[in-house]
């Protein structure tokens, strides 16, 4: 079962597609919300990115083409446009303001899921480009984040807006010291697992290396959800390892910045997310601190 499964949003008028396609992707093992048109998806979007969407193209309101420019102001989510007429002129529109893939009506429901394992194969495989693995977490290593997250600052749409976390293990250095290292690795795994629960598979998740990890969460919202998202992230690495009287404690100190609020750059992001954890660190631990210009 997968813990972790990716989220696809659905935008169409027709009641009957919609239930048909939410039921193949569902079965496909995909987490899917469907809405009746191309505004309720806009609006959910902005409150919880995708990390895809199906767009009708003749919808009220806001149609499938309004929907993926608007999107693609902020989001380099892949985008599948439906449509029932099978014009080349739409075909062209469709894929000229950004979308990834058209399907024609009337289609299989298998077709569409069939094309968006595709979208998600050709994404990990874009991954893979740069991945290597930390041996101990699975996570990313330190270069390959850094390649990943600088390829992904590169080729961010005009509007979208990220945020750098760095992440600091508290007092791991007591977990090692007194409870050995293998327990020290397990706080290691742990936190890695923490960490992929908290993200999207679209967020770039890396161990930096030590007790230190680096996450980019892509196409945020505000500041509001990278707030919350640090607390999270506080909240799930409070934890106690070892047992009776050799209890010892770890927590989380991070340090956050926002592209392109506070820099363009992998570098200059980096450096004023480390400063604001050193400046959590100083601040009794256990918490967060974002970047002030």
């Amino acid at each position: 079962m997968n813990n972790n499964p990716k989220r696809i949003y659905i935008a169409d008028d027709e009641t009957n597609i919609r239930s048909a396609i939410k039921t193949f992707l569902e079965n496909a093992g995909y987490s899917v919300t469907d809405f009746e048109n191309g505004d309720l998806l806009l609006d959910a979007f902005a409150e919880k990115p995708a990390d895809l969407v199906v767009l009708d193209v003749m919808m009220p309101g806001s149609n499938g083409f309004v929907v993926c420019k608007e999107l693609r102001k902020t989001s380099t989510v892949p985008i599948i446009m439906l449509t029932a007429r099978d014009s080349d002129l739409d075909y062209a529109t469709g894929l000229d303001i950004g979308s990834d893939d058209y399907l024609v009506k009337p289609f299989s429901p298998m077709a569409l899921v069939m094309r968006i394992k595709a979208i998600f194969r050709r994404m990990e495989y874009d991954k893979k480009v740069y991945a290597e693995q930390d041996m101990l977490t699975g996570l990313l290593d330190k270069i390959s984040g850094i390649n990943l997250i600088q390829n992904k600052l590169m080729t961010s749409a005009e509007k979208s807006q990220h945020a750098l976390y760095v992440v600091d293990i508290d007092n791991f250095k007591n977990i090692n010291d007194n409870l050995g290292h293998s327990e020290g690795d397990k706080v290691l795994i742990d936190t890695a697992g923490a960490l992929t629960e908290l993200f999207r598979d679209s967020d770039i998740v890396s161990r930096f290396g030590g007790d230190e990890f680096i996450v980019l969460a892509t196409d945020i919202k505000d500041a509001v959800f990278v707030e919350k998202r640090a607390k999270e992230i506080c909240s799930a690495l409070r934890k106690n390892y070892g047992e009776g009287e050799n209890i010892h404690s770890i927590s989380a100190s991070i340090g956050i910045s926002l592209y392109p609020t506070h820099a363009t750059t992998y570098e200059d992001l980096f450096d004023l997310a480390d400063k604001a954890m050193y400046k959590t660190k100083g601040n009794s631990r256990d918490g967060y601190t974002l970047h002030e210009e």
